[in-house]
């Protein structure tokens, strides 16, 4: 780690909510004659310039203040009844203001408000970055991995054909979640039981799905033969899309279903690779912004070769041994990871340049932002920046 002065640029990726428009509730007691656009403001909450209002019969709902003069309250529409006595009026405010940061992102992560933890830029009133820095280093990075087993359109769709007693297709899709080997095995059983073939014939009902902690999943039917299609069968036959063989491909990796098990229907199929319920063994962090005067690319032995990575996070950690072949290994559950970068990637900076706003993209092993995020499963991070004082 350098020696060199430096300061500490911390950064959270929930901090993408500072400036997210939030909602605040509030209420007062008004009169007010018939058509006209003033109310009186009698008790309760001060009524704020801005706010919407509602819950008043003779008041239209979505009316806004436009202006407060003492107990005077200027609306932008005209009132439909006279109200003698003061009545309920409820008034909703909505801010956009760095001043409450705490407040902002625990509104923003409660309703799962976009943008998502895997694509998104951190603004700042003032710069983030601003003095004569000539590098920045990545000192540490941690990452509350919250990947379902099963990602919904991701990893969650398969496929049996039988052989006897009679020759059927069958279409599956797992419920999105995360499973440990034995949850995931009495769903399987659960839903191969009650699932109709692509054509309409019944379902497997004799099929059980067991879990070896040493094998992996056995699937059994004493009066059908079956086998798992390949995806290349299924776009042939015109049963899936291209778009849709990743996610069979996918599926499979978790069941430990290879090419072994779509040649030859039998009464049994074991997986011939150990599930995996690890989405993804890594996950890479990228920022345009942060690698903007980086000379030297990155790259990978990818096709794609994606710009801008700032830090790749291997999940299994270092040190103690992390378990992924029982009952709770990784990708069962959520888990924090923390990485103290012994060897940190250390990225050229220019010192004449302050910067509002950086920006992140998070990928998975398949060049993909990470899933899960749309269906409530954010992965967050957080990251310390190490800014190094001088001129180049």
């Amino acid at each position: 780690m350098s020696a060199e002065p430096n300061a500490i640029l911390a950064i959270n990726s929930l901090d993408r909510y500072t400036l997210l428009e939030t909602e605040e509730y509030s209420s007062f007691n008004a009169t007010w004659a018939t058509g006209v656009p003033t109310l009186t403001y009698v008790s309760g909450d001060r009524p704020i310039i801005g706010s919407k209002l509602s819950g008043a019969v003779g008041i239209p709902d979505d009316s806004l203040i436009t202006a407060v003069n003492g107990n005077t309250i200027t609306i932008n529409q005209n009132t439909t009844t006279t109200q003698v006595a003061p009545l309920f009026v409820f008034q909703t405010t909505t801010t956009s203001t760095p001043s409450q940061p705490v407040a902002n992102f625990l509104f923003g992560s409660f309703t799962d408000s976009k943008p998502y933890a895997n694509d998104f830029a951190i603004q700042s009133p003032g710069a983030l970055i601003y003095g004569y820095i000539k590098k920045l280093i990545v000192s540490q990075v941690q990452i509350q991995y919250n990947i379902p087993t099963i990602n919904a359109d991701i990893n969650d769709e398969f496929y049996i054909v039988t052989a006897s007693p009679t020759i059927e297709l069958y279409k599956y899709t797992i419920p999105y979640g995360f499973y440990y080997p034995q949850e995931l095995a009495s769903a399987l059983e659960t839903l191969i039981q009650n699932t109709n073939s692509t054509t309409g014939g019944g379902p497997i009902a004799d099929m059980e799905v067991d879990f070896d902690r040493l094998v992996g999943y056995k699937f059994t039917s004493p009066t059908t033969t079956f086998r798992f299609p390949t995806p290349n069968e299924l776009l042939v036959s015109g049963t899936i899309t291209k778009q849709k063989a990743p996610v069979i491909y996918k599926t499979y990796r978790v069941m430990g279903i290879t090419n072994k098990n779509t040649i030859t229907p039998t009464n049994t199929q074991e997986s011939n690779a150990y599930p995996n319920f690890l989405y993804t063994p890594y996950i890479d962090i990228y920022s345009d912004i942060l690698t903007n005067y980086q000379t030297i690319k990155d790259t990978d032995t990818s096709v794609q070769k994606p710009k801008g990575l700032i830090s790749r996070v291997y999940l299994s950690g270092a040190g103690e041994l992390q378990q992924t072949r029982i009952d709770n290994g990784l990708g069962c559950a959520s888990f924090v990871m923390t990485a103290d970068l012994n060897t940190p990637k250390v990225i050229n900076w220019t010192p004449d340049v302050a910067v509002p706003s950086i920006d992140f993209q998070v990928r998975d092993c398949y060049g993909d932002l990470l899933p899960g995020a749309n269906y409530g499963f954010s992965t967050e991070f957080q990251i310390t920046l190490l800014c190094v004082e001088g001129r180049n």
